[in-house]
């Protein structure tokens, strides 16, 4: 049997999962990631959840292959609707888009007890927002890379956050002193989007001034955030 490895996106999520937790895995696709918590000993075991059987199938294969399958509960649901609070004290939603986590967590206001590691795909601005308004405070911000892309993910438990800027929404808070290689890559791909936004504004016939004086105000935060960053690294 060949090693269990994660890729750069899966490994930076699973390092956030405290050890001994009890895990629920949301969406878990192929369960590479409580089958690889579970052979490193770092959890005590997990559900795993996806809407749909044939991911929960192979999700199951991966973890008889490795000899976890007694670890993990493969419940078939929508998002967290299978669990009941108390069962798990880690939740990882990753891989989805952000407003699908908001619409999941909605659903699960027992989340504020334990710890989210959240991965969206999209829509993280909206998520953020979400989180910040909705009882639960953002303790970490991270930022993965596979090749070109790269993946930000955060934690977040029960608790108040302080308010977020614009650019802060769209890509996370930052610290002087962090450990985060990618942070001007991903700050600088992130000005390029805006940037290529609002000149398709300035081609159209008549862009909203409202819409449009929000694109510049987020551009404008992104910039100030990277030359922030750039003085830190000095």
């Amino acid at each position: 049997m060949r090693a269990l490895d994660l890729s750069p996106r899966l490994a930076a999520v699973a390092a956030q999962v405290p050890l001994g937790a009890r895990l629920a895995d949301v969406g878990t696709d192929h369960a590479y990631l409580p089958t690889w918590l579970l052979l490193k000993g770092r959890i005590r075991g997990a559900v795993a959840t996806d809407v749909n059987p044939g991911p929960l199938q192979r999700g199951r294969e991966t973890a008889r292959a490795y000899g976890v399958e007694e670890h993990i509960d493969f419940r078939q649901c929508d998002g967290l609707a299978a669990l009941a609070p108390g069962e798990a004290d880690t939740v990882v939603l990753a891989g989805m888009g952000g407003d699908l986590m908001v619409r999941i967590l909605s659903t699960a206001p027992w989340t504020r007890e334990g710890k989210l590691i959240l991965q969206p795909m999209s829509a993280q601005e909206v998520l953020r927002a979400w989180l910040t308004e909705h009882g639960y405070a953002i303790l970490w911000e991270g930022i993965a890379r596979e090749g070109e892309k790269f993946y930000p993910l955060f934690t977040a438990t029960g608790g108040e956050s302080p308010p977020y800027t614009p650019g802060q929404l769209w890509a996370g808070r930052q610290s002087r002193g962090e450990d985060n290689p990618h942070r001007l890559a991903y700050l600088d791909q992130q000005i390029r989007r805006r940037q290529r936004a609002l000149a398709g504004m300035a081609r159209g016939s008549a862009p909203d001034p409202a819409q449009l004086a929000r694109e510049e105000a987020l551009l404008a935060d992104l910039q100030r955030m990277r030359e922030e960053w750039i003085t830190w690294q000095r």
